[in-house]
């Protein structure tokens, strides 16, 4: 294999600087050339008491009454009957500067590590330009549900809505014929919620039993079967699962960070320092293999959930939205991240590639030093990623079975035994799946891709599509009614298309 010289580094990241000006480039053309219909149609003559000649012609552009300058965007429609008012400003609520910085950490964890293995499944530079699709497409779809939560919560009096509850008042305030089905929607969003729970879950194991049997069986010569480190580390798993408090899981979550940033820094000097392989490395695969490395890239960017409870904890909502607004600008921040991670890792390690950077690391002091923080930083994500299953499950089940039946003192004996078993629904997955590389891009394409892609183009069809068809506003507004039902039918087809074609990908994968 030819060895690539250090001096090819610097235009690497030309390439990734480039890019990165071309995404937000085509962001801004796209935001800026739905904000012109709305302008032009609002710009009125207004003529103030005009038999005194004092007062001259005023030129004004009028917005609708319930429209928040700033916290939606310009081609978003309102609800005429809503009072107006400036925008919103919530007590209490944390800066758009800390809500950045939460949701690039939110965004970047362990599925970052396996992105170099997504570009060998599709292919140097089709994993490359994957990378910067998902992450437009994304930051797309996030930037819907944001303005149908903003613009919903609005006619609620700024109620804080999730993913679920998002999609209950959307159905809700629909077609008439939607209406009734509104608890049935909300249903499906939150059965998709906890299946990706689950899903993050069980690589969450599988990432904590590979790296732990690396470690041992690198520094003893103690052997298992991968199963067998599964069965092994089920006790540690039940005993993190126990925690109940918000404090000590908050904790935890602080401690991951710090870890996770000093294990990054640690890998991406030695990708950079590295020798590259470049020239044996192929641009593209084939079908099986792009639809694999989707799922994988998409399980990377899976966010969608913790966006909502992020915007409702924003002093100014109207941050989060906008060309570089909070979502905008960590989107772009992420998508480099993952691009360069993916991109050096692959070039650095070639097709030995393992399911995640940290396998391919060397075993000297400080790349075991770094794998043991990394467990670590996964071990306690795993009590945050199941709190969240825990937090949509429970609340139900204790007021619907247990109430009615058995005795309060006992409620807390059923709850560590529901948590329990969601343990073992991970374990049950790990063991069946027990490669990152394949459960990655599995949990990707299936709840991932209804997430991502699906229900936000359907939420924000359901949502504003009626209302603008209310405003009866002649042929103008029907051709805006048009092109919000194909851009969302687009993003509709690719969801389903990459759930079907790359669950097909991962099942054949799976069986060879």
């Amino acid at each position: 294999m030819q060895r690539a010289s250090l001096p090819l580094i610097p235009v690497h990241f030309s390439i990734f600087k480039s890019v990165a000006n071309l995404v937000a480039a085509l962001h801004f053309i796209y935001n800026f050339s739905n904000a012109l219909p709305d302008v032009f149609f609002r710009i009125q003559m207004v003529k103030v008491n005009p038999t005194d000649s004092s007062h001259p012609t005023v030129l004004t552009i009028s917005y609708p009454e319930n429209d928040k300058r700033c916290s939606y965007s310009s081609s978003e429609v309102s609800d005429s009957n809503a009072s107006s008012s400036a925008p919103l400003i919530r007590k209490g609520g944390i800066s758009a500067t800390y809500t950045l910085i939460n949701f690039i950490k939110g965004m970047i964890g362990p599925g970052c590590l396996s992105l170099p293995v997504a570009f060998k499944q599709a292919g140097l530079w089709t994993a490359f330009a994957l990378v910067f699709m998902f992450g437009f497409l994304n930051n797309h779809c996030m930037l819907q549900l944001v303005h149908c939560s903003q613009y919903l919560c609005k006619k609620k009096g700024d109620a804080h809505m999730d993913y679920g509850n998002v999609a209950y008042e959307a159905a809700a305030n629909s077609f008439s014929w939607l209406r009734p089905h509104k608890r049935f929607v909300k249903l499906i969003v939150n059965i998709a919620i906890i299946v990706l729970q689950i899903g993050i879950c069980s690589v969450f194991y599988v990432f904590v039993a590979v790296h732990i049997q690396e470690i041992v069986e690198d520094q003893t010569d103690f052997r298992a079967s991968k199963t067998m480190w599964m069965l092994m580390i089920l006790v540690p798993m039940l005993a993190i699962n126990a925690i109940r408090t918000l404090k000590v899981i908050a904790i935890a979550s602080i401690l991951g960070n710090v870890l996770m940033i000093t294990s990054f820094i640690v890998i991406f000097q030695e990708l950079i320092r590295a020798p590259h392989v470049t020239n044996e490395l192929p641009w593209i695969t084939d079908f099986n293999g792009i639809m694999t490395a989707c799922g994988s890239i998409l399980y990377s960017f899976e966010g969608q959930a913790m966006v909502l409870p992020m915007e409702n904890k924003l002093k100014h909502p109207e941050d989060m939205v906008g060309p570089v607004g909070v979502l905008s600008t960590g989107m772009s921040l992420v998508t480099i991240a993952y691009a360069a991670t993916g991109f050096f890792g692959y070039i650095t390690y070639g097709d030995s590639i393992e399911g995640s950077i940290t396998l391919n690391l060397p075993s000297t002091p400080l790349y075991i030093v770094v794998k043991v923080l990394l467990t670590l930083v996964v071990y306690f994500g795993f009590v945050i990623q199941q709190y969240v299953v825990v937090e949509m499950l429970w609340p139900s089940i204790k007021e619907r079975v247990l109430e009615p039946r058995v005795s309060k003192r006992t409620h807390i004996f059923f709850e560590f035994g529901f948590r329990f078993f969601l343990v073992l629904i991970a374990m049950a997955i790990a063991i069946a799946v027990p490669n990152l590389e394949e459960i990655i891009p599995l949990v990707g394409v299936t709840s991932g891709m209804l997430l991502a892609f699906v229900f936000p183009a359907l939420i924000d069809t359901i949502t504003f599509v009626p209302v603008m068809m209310d405003e009866k506003k002649g042929k103008t507004h029907r051709w805006r009614i048009h092109i919000r039902l194909l851009k969302n039918g687009f993003l509709v087809c690719i969801g389903l298309f990459g759930l079907v074609a790359g669950l097909q990908s991962n099942i054949t994968n799976l069986i060879k």
